[in-house]
């Protein structure tokens, strides 16, 4: 088991310091792959980061015609190579959770690779480093249940397809995610 984004949305105060962190990750281009959103813009002042989720199986790779998206030994899916990508926007429409984004002037896709070049080397994101309420960060795997204790998502519904993520997202206390799963034990309940 390897390390995991953990994101606790009821922490987020919406300073955006993950968003300037991840501009400044090395190989980023002061293009930042980390957004945080308004929640109900005008109602409340309530945000969440958005990451990429990293799905176990990502359709973002699946999508691509020419294979530019790789996957990391440890499962991280990476920003499409440079080298391959022709700026198609398959991966963009395949995403449900809506995360690549393509420079049109590039004709290439980006999106959060987790710093990759820190974290294979067993170095936290840079959005997680940087994150005051701890709204973001980089916990092993295993120690999810035990830390914090809450239930977690990892799992999400689109229409009755379900797609399995590494990027885990804390849930409020009172709940349990659509599959009745808590603290990260993945069984039913």
């Amino acid at each position: 088991m390897g390390k995991v984004l953990y994101i606790d949305y009821e922490r987020c105060i919406g300073c955006k310091a993950c968003v300037i962190g991840c501009e400044e990750c090395s190989g980023h281009d002061h293009l930042s792959r980390m957004f945080v959103d308004e929640l109900n813009p005008g109602e409340t002042v309530a945000t969440s980061p958005t990451p990429c989720m990293h799905c176990v199986t990502p359709a973002c790779a699946e999508s691509c015609p020419v294979q530019a998206i790789a996957i990391a030994a440890d499962g991280t899916v990476l920003s499409a190579s440079l080298e391959k990508c022709i700026g198609c926007k398959n991966c963009t429409y395949a995403c449900p959770f809506g995360i690549p984004k393509v420079d049109d002037q590039k004709k290439v896709m980006y999106k959060c690779d987790m710093c990759y070049d820190r974290t294979s080397k067993g170095r936290p994101p840079m959005c997680a480093s940087v994150c005051p309420t701890d709204t973001i960060r980089f916990v092993d795997e295993a120690d999810i249940k035990y830390e914090p204790p809450k239930p977690v998502q990892y799992k999400w519904d689109f229409g009755g397809t379900v797609i399995e993520t590494r990027t885990v997202i804390g849930l409020p206390d009172t709940e349990t995610n659509q599959f009745g799963y808590r603290e990260g034990d993945g069984v039913q309940q």
